[in-house]
């Protein structure tokens, strides 16, 4: 359908000149001032279209920029808040993991074996503790909670008492042959687990629960006591950077090898026969409230 349409001077032969004047006449073919609007539209398009091009590119490049300097941007913020963040830690936790601690003791002994409430209070009492607390994890829970367990290689508790004129020791047996007063020593360690909380700032609470496993000496007038004695003590303190103030309660009881000298004799020609010698038991109970310096 098309090739019938098509002209005779198009496929060739015949008369050309009258076959394309009759194609002019009947077409109509644009004339060369139609061509030239048609020349001006389609270089408005394409410039417009250019135009358009070199705008996007353009708005692309600077956006480009802008996405990559955002991006260091918060590459460093990141490094400056992990920084920030292992100063923190260092200054709560790391440096402030040990303590040395100097306390006052109000404590009250009371011996098992005698019958009745017997029991001495003392005058004056204080302590030493000195150890380390090793944290169970690296990062504090919920950004300001962490669990550890506290070691103090050093646990020293030193009580004077005063016991009445009318026993000599826990037997109670008339006026001593030596008076050296009534006294009371353990030195021990400490193992337990705590809870530290850093609710603002460098301000720390903690609670704990400890284990002493000890040495005791008692001298009670002219009786002396050694033995082995597990203690226990409980407590909480509050701590700003490297003060801290705390209160503990302490407990236990053990049994104890006592010796002491009976009456000088003309007769006696052994030492056996002046030191007399036995078992005691005793319990012990205490409050220590503490100074603490942590470091």
């Amino acid at each position: 359908m098309i090739a019938r349409k098509i002209p005779q001077f198009f496929r060739g032969g015949g008369n050309l000149s009258m076959e394309f004047c009759i194609f002019v006449m009947k077409y109509k073919l644009p004339t060369q001032t139609q061509l030239l609007r048609m020349k001006k539209l389609f270089f408005l398009i394409f410039s417009s279209a250019m135009l358009c091009c070199g705008a996007a590119v353009a708005q692309e490049t600077p956006m480009q920029d802008v996405d990559s300097l955002q991006r260091v941007v918060d590459d460093l913020n990141e490094q400056v808040r992990a920084a920030e963040a292992a100063e923190r830690d260092r200054a709560i936790w790391k440096d402030r993991a040990k303590f040395f601690n100097l306390g006052y003791a109000s404590q009250k002994l009371t011996p098992m074996d005698v019958s009745g409430d017997l029991s001495w209070k003392s005058d004056m009492g204080f302590s030493l503790v000195w150890g380390r607390t090793y944290y169970l994890h690296k990062k504090p829970l919920a950004r300001m909670i962490k669990f550890g367990i506290d070691f103090a290689w050093m646990d020293m508790n030193y009580a004077k008492y005063s016991i009445p004129e009318t026993t000599s020791g826990p037997s109670g047996y008339g006026e001593p042959e030596l008076d050296l007063g009534a006294h009371q020593f353990e030195y021990g360690m400490q193992v337990g687990p705590s809870i530290t909380i850093n609710p603002v700032s460098r301000l720390k609470i903690s609670a704990y629960f400890h284990v002493v496993p000890s040495a005791s000496l008692m001298v009670l007038d002219d009786e002396v006591n050694a033995g082995y004695a597990t203690f226990f003590n409980a407590g909480g303190a509050v701590s700003f950077n490297v003060i801290s103030i705390g209160v503990e309660g302490r407990w236990g009881r053990a049994s104890y090898n006592n010796f002491s000298l009976g009456a000088l004799d003309e007769g006696m020609e052994d030492v056996s026969d002046v030191v007399e010698t036995g078992k005691a038991k005793f319990k012990t109970g205490s409050v220590r409230v503490y100074v603490s310096f942590r470091f």
